[in-house]
């Protein structure tokens, strides 16, 4: 519970033990006190608000009283289980329809949030993923895993190591703006090689994940005047990160080879590609248009923002090298 929800602000005109009662409604009927939620003892309370001990006694009886509390011997004061049942719970003040177009208006003295944002991420559209998915016979659900699948033995001992007490100073070491050199390393010696990719230790940032680097690249390159150019059908959160800065998205339509390079790329500031597992179609960009890609950036003066996830699941073909591997002119 938290202490700083109790605070009574001194009214003269009312007794200390009706401005308590008052109080506690208030927070019970906004939500902050939610049914069955316990209340801080007569003497935690009385010191919370600087009050006698018998004040806040007579608060919580009145309020028994009056059906906002129950009592329990030997435990305390709960907010009544039943205290919103066929009662409107008050709310703050927020937006009303203005009356006209159903559009939702500040009340008076409230700021206008619809005006301050610069896009409602509610309307943007996002992947479909039902609450009820493991029990479809067949969920082609996007983006989910196969718990049977999880290497949940070798997870579990990892967690194990990672608990342990050498661990556990050095995962609390704070690098500031260094990451982890021995993962760095790892990354640079072992799995950028895979992918055909050199790269100095200077050159790898570790990230949360995919959405946490492009939002990264967002932040750092794209303004309200960047254009940039994206699969369609395509990865939505990517696109719905980049049209929080800028409007200019121009979607391009993949075709069984991925994403086309042809005058639809032309005047672009950047194009967001997916070569290995195109998202959501999962076919793979063929070489000639990776060299093709290239070229068109440096024609065009673009750069290229590649997500070559799920390289290594290629079970047709061997992989295709990353647009990175081939990359000459740092594009």
């Amino acid at each position: 519970m938290r202490d700083s929800l109790f605070h009574l602000k001194r009214d003269p005109s009312q007794s200390i033990q009706a401005q308590i009662r008052g109080m506690l409604v208030s927070i019970i009927l906004d939500g902050h006190l939610p049914p069955g939620s316990a209340l801080p003892s007569y003497r935690k309370m009385a010191r919370l608000l600087g009050v006698s001990r018998n004040t806040v006694v007579l608060a919580y009886q009145g309020l028994v009283d009056d059906g906002y509390l129950t009592a329990r011997e030997r435990s305390g004061y709960y907010v009544c289980e039943d205290i919103l049942n066929g009662r409107a719970a008050a709310q703050a003040p927020g937006p009303v329809p203005d009356g006209a177009n159903g559009a939702a208006a500040p009340a008076a003295g409230l700021p206008d949030w619809e005006r301050r944002f610069r896009l409602a991420p509610s309307r943007l559209a996002y992947l479909d993923r039902p609450r009820d998915w493991r029990s479809y016979p067949y969920p082609f659900i996007y983006g989910q895993i196969d718990p049977s699948l999880f290497p949940l033995a070798e997870w579990r001992e990892c967690c194990r190591q990672s608990l342990s007490k050498s661990a556990m100073e050095d995962a609390t070491s704070d690098y500031y703006g260094y990451d982890d050199p021995e993962l760095v390393d790892q990354i640079r010696t072992r799995l950028l090689p895979r992918r055909g990719i050199r790269a100095g230790a200077d050159q790898i940032l570790i990230t949360m994940g995919a959405q946490n680097a492009i939002y990264l690249l967002a932040s750092l390159l794209v303004t309200p005047d960047t254009r940039i150019a994206l699969e369609d059908p395509g990865y939505r959160d990517v696109r719905n990160i980049f049209a929080v800065r800028t409007n200019r998205l121009r979607p391009v339509a993949v075709d069984d080879g991925g994403l086309p390079v042809d005058d639809r790329l032309n005047g672009i500031d950047y194009v967001f590609v997916t070569p290995s597992h195109q998202s959501p179609t999962m076919v793979t960009l063929p070489m000639d248009r990776r060299e093709a890609l290239l070229a068109k950036a440096v024609e065009q003066n673009f750069l290229i923002i590649e997500d070559d996830y799920e390289a290594e699941a290629n079970y047709v073909s061997e992989p295709t090298p990353a647009i990175k591997s081939i990359d000459r002119h740092d594009r």
